[in-house]
């Protein structure tokens, strides 16, 4: 049965592990190192001022087995890097991203993509009035076939520094679960091998074609497996 990581539990992870449970996803990991602040609450509907201080991942987790009570949820309050991913994922089938970080986006690719087996991975980013989301499937592009390496961390904006809308979280982080959804069931979906922005003017989709010398294209592939 199917193992779904959620890495990252904020803004986007709230909305992508309730659009999973509803989407017949049974089995979740959520990784999370943070707890819950104040500055959350506008976002992250799973969270209360009760929870300020608590760790997120036991938040989220409670509040999502009070709504799905046979849901299999496990909780990993660790931070998901270069070194930690491959062992917070150990088990996993697919895994969402979501966090505010950079590296972790391509620790969670290079999971994806490595060998032995093909996984499947959703990418997400939010900022401001605009977000973003790439899913990895077993064939097509990655997301280093798009960004070759992380930017520099001076380049980078995040939602603590540059703040983000409610709403904007809400619809990606639900996009970005739907499209991990069909990657695993083999169904077609615009984000699969594409970056899909969500702006003020709707959905903008730019394709990817893969790098011929991405290491998605070093690694071997095995054929998508269908969603249990």
């Amino acid at each position: 049965m199917t193992r779904i990581a959620v890495v990252g539990c904020g803004g986007l992870g709230v909305p992508a592990a309730w659009t999973l449970a509803l989407g017949g996803a049974s089995r979740l990991r959520l990784i999370d190192a943070d707890v819950v602040e104040w500055s959350n609450l506008h976002r992250q509907i799973a969270y209360g001022e009760q929870d300020i201080g608590r760790p997120k991942v036991q938040v989220l987790a409670h509040w999502l087995r009070q709504r799905f009570a046979d849901m299999d949820i496990d909780v990993m309050q660790q931070r998901a890097d270069a070194a930690t991913v491959d062992g917070l994922l150990d088990g996993c089938d697919a895994v969402l991203e979501g966090t505010d970080d950079a590296l972790n986006k391509f620790a969670v690719n290079d999971w994806a993509v490595a060998q032995p087996r093909h996984r499947f991975a959703t990418i997400a980013a939010a900022i401001g009035r605009r977000g973003q989301h790439f899913t990895v499937t077993a064939e097509g592009a990655c997301y280093r076939c798009l960004f070759e390496a992380p930017p520099p961390a001076e380049l980078l904006s995040t939602c603590s520094v540059a703040g983000v809308l409610g709403p904007v979280v809400g619809q990606v982080g639900s996009l970005a679960a739907k499209s991990l959804l069909c990657a695993l069931r083999g169904q077609a979906d615009p984000a699969h091998s594409a970056l899909l922005r969500v702006g003020t003017r709707g959905l903008l989709r730019t394709p990817v074609q893969p790098a011929p010398d991405c290491l998605c294209q070093q690694a071997a592939r095995r054929p998508q497996r269908a969603f249990v």
